[in-house]
């Protein structure tokens, strides 16, 4: 019953972090915003960049945000510039357990990676 009990915990553990990282439609960024101290964490560089595209995830309607906590924070930066000034389409892998907190009428989820296809 141990064993049983213990497997259930985690199988239900393993499944609701999975269960939070979604990827977005194929879209083009409409707005980008890079902020100068909104979001900034002691001891890195950056704040906040903030993505409005429609994304097609309820609950992440708005767009996506990169927080300069992300181990690849400046590279995401590079390629959200290049996606927005080319007009290429991009695709997100994000959290959707974590919403901006910069907005209260704006629903935006945190960003895991961007993918160009």
């Amino acid at each position: 019953m141990k064993t049983l009990l213990i497997g259930l915990i985690t199988t239900m553990l393993s499944v609701s972090a999975f269960g939070a990282v979604q990827s977005t439609k194929k879209g083009t960024i409409r707005k980008l915003f890079a902020y100068d101290d909104y979001g900034a964490v002691a001891g890195r560089d950056g704040a906040d960049i903030t993505v409005w595209m429609e994304t097609g995830i309820p609950g992440c309607n708005d767009g996506v945000w990169v927080s300069p906590s992300a181990s690849g924070y400046k590279m995401m930066g590079s390629f959200l510039l290049t996606a927005y000034t080319t007009k290429q389409q991009v695709r997100f892998q994000v959290y959707t357990d974590k919403i901006w907190k910069g907005s209260s009428k704006s629903k935006l989820c945190q960003v895991d990676a961007i993918r160009f296809e």
